[in-house]
């Protein structure tokens, strides 16, 4: 059944202390009226008219300095709000505007009483949202993370209104029914900033726990900032799951993509922290999956200067709108009983994991490749398996790396590279598959393109991408237009631009062209590695089986 509930957004009222309601009559709203004016929490105010409702609310929040919801039905009552909910923005007041709606469906289908209710407070209020129609859980999920948006907003930076335009669909007498156990889990994220006194309950929370870092894509943090983070991190015996990308190194890091690809479902349970912490842009899949998997089975706090709600896990507790720097300063200099068994059990793991019997691929070229990429150089993994196959193993620190991995479309990994190369003064290397490189060659066109300009292009005439996944390979066709299998070649493309060219169509070849095109020369190199598409695609997958039975076997020697 399709409701919306009543629970949900009455749990935020309360959980936000809003007492005063001031009620417009109508039709859509009744569910709403009908579960607040009979709970004693509340103090309905009733006011026909929406227009002196909404000044008569914004009076009573401003003389009572706490949160004052007003509540009408749909259609013009709603146009009827925007002088009061205008000067409450202006004036800095807390009003919560709650607006009852018909289907979204209907919109400009000739209906009665149904306008373009999400924008007539668009520029007047600190947040405007429409909850969902509530199917199940994920609705629920969406349902509760943009209402935490909204009431953190009221207050978040400057005090002012905020909207929340609730659709309906179906008779009202079959909406916002009670569903039975909603109201007793509802999440709450709490807020924390610079100006929030009372950090000291947290040191109990992390006190004795198993507490887990997790950092995103960040190439920001000075060493400076690197050694204060690290700091906590020993302090707390956390462990870090953190990609190369992140350009951070700690001896608690462990490997995400070896690591986690090896644990099921009987196993993943023994690995999950209490506390996740997580700082920066956005995070391996690899560890999304991880905690996606166990929703709700770990509290999660993001620091975010932005404070901004990036709920990625679907379990998160705590939002601190600050640096990471003062995030540490506030609870590194606290004191914990705490052990090293949790890091223990992810180090072992991590170093009894090993990647075996490759054969010349993708895989294999990129294994060979970090082993000798030279320190102090800048490397940007360009998508999907570039990126991915790169996390199986360690870079020294001193090497730089990137990735447009947050919107991390194909387009534009060649062009980005060329643009750090300019701005770097040592070599510069990119590993970069056919599909992305042809879709961005005219790239290779770009006059200010210097001599520290290294380019491996693994070309496997497709997607391998499309042979990882098991149901794909049923597909007859995936390599016609899916895979966009093909025959093209860069060699005179990049010529004819000047550019050197070299190329290697076997392990023992690329091999011994690998140390000349990682050798200290100036010239600007492109070297096409020749693989086979099936043969990528299904290393990848045989290597993710021999690292779970390689799991299954440590916990069967126990």
């Amino acid at each position: 059944m399709t409701y919306i509930s009543n629970d949900i957004l009455i749990g935020f009222l309360k959980k936000y202390n809003v007492h005063k309601l001031v009620l417009s009559s109508g039709t859509r709203n009744i569910p709403f009226v009908s579960s607040v004016e009979v709970d004693k929490w509340f103090e309905c105010f009733s006011v026909v008219d929406e227009r002196n409702a909404a000044f008569f609310g914004m009076g009573l929040a401003q003389q009572s300095n706490e949160p004052v919801a007003i509540a009408c039905t749909s259609g013009t009552a709603v146009s009827n709000y925007v002088t009061g909910v205008t000067e409450a923005y202006y004036s800095h007041v807390p009003l919560i505007v709650i607006t009852f709606d018909r289907s979204p469906y209907v919109l400009n289908q000739l209906e009665t009483q149904k306008i373009d209710q999400m924008t007539v407070f668009d520029s007047i209020t600190k947040a405007n949202i429409e909850l969902p129609m509530i199917k199940d859980v994920e609705d629920i999920w969406y349902c509760e993370r943009i209402l935490n948006e909204a009431f953190i907003s009221i207050r978040q930076h400057d005090v002012g209104p905020v909207h929340i335009n609730i659709p309906l669909v179906g008779s009202t007498n079959d909406l916002w029914k009670k569903q039975e156990g909603i109201s007793e889990s509802i999440k709450f994220i709490e807020y924390y900033s610079y100006e929030t006194d009372n950090w000291e309950h947290l040191k109990n929370e992390l006190d004795g726990k198993r507490v887990l870092f997790v950092l995103g894509q960040n190439c920001t943090l000075t060493e400076v900032e690197k050694a204060y983070l690290n700091e906590l991190i020993y302090k707390l015996n956390a462990v870090v799951l953190c990609d190369n990308l992140t350009n951070f190194h700690s001896k608690n890091s462990i490997n995400p993509e070896k690591t986690i690809k090896a644990l099921d479902g009987n196993t993943i349970k023994d690995y999950m922290p209490d506390i996740v912490i997580t700082y920066g842009a956005n995070f391996q899949e690899r560890i999304k999956d991880l905690f996606k998997a166990n929703e709700r089975r770990c509290a999660h706090w993001l620091i975010a200067e932005d404070g901004k709600i990036k709920d990625c896990f679907r379990s998160q507790t705590k939002i601190f709108e600050c640096s990471l720097k003062y995030f540490v300063s506030r609870i590194v200099g606290w004191k914990f009983c705490t052990n090293d068994h949790y890091l223990k059990k992810w180090k072992q793991l991590d170093e009894q994991l090993h990647i075996t019997d490759l054969p010349f691929s993708n895989f294999s070229i990129i294994r060979d490749f970090a082993n000798v990429i030279p320190d102090n150089s800048l490397l940007h993994l360009s998508i999907l398996n570039a990126t991915r196959l790169m996390q199986f193993f360690d870079l020294d620190k001193s090497i730089r790396v990137y990735s447009n991995a947050n919107s991390f479309g194909i387009d534009g990994c060649l062009p980005t590279f060329l643009g750090q190369a300019y701005a770097f003064d040592g070599v510069s290397f990119i590993v970069i598959g056919d599909l992305s490189f042809f879709y961005a060659m005219n790239a290779m066109g770009i006059k200010h393109i210097k001599n520290n300009v290294r380019v491996l292009l693994i070309n496997n005439g497709g997607g391998a991408e499309f042979h990882i996944v098991p149901s794909h390979n049923e597909l007859k066709t995936i390599d016609l237009h899916i895979g966009a299998a093909h025959h093209q070649v860069a060699k005179g493309w990049v010529e004819s631009l000047g550019f050197e060219y070299i190329s290697a169509n076997d392990e023992v070849d690329f091999r011994e062209k690998l140390k000349y095109f990682v050798s200290d020369n100036a010239k600007t190199i492109v070297f096409e590695v020749f693989t086979d598409l099936e043969t990528d695609g299904q290393t990848v997958l045989k290597t993710y089986r021999k690292l779970e039975k390689q799991l299954r076997n440590m916990r069967n020697m126990k």
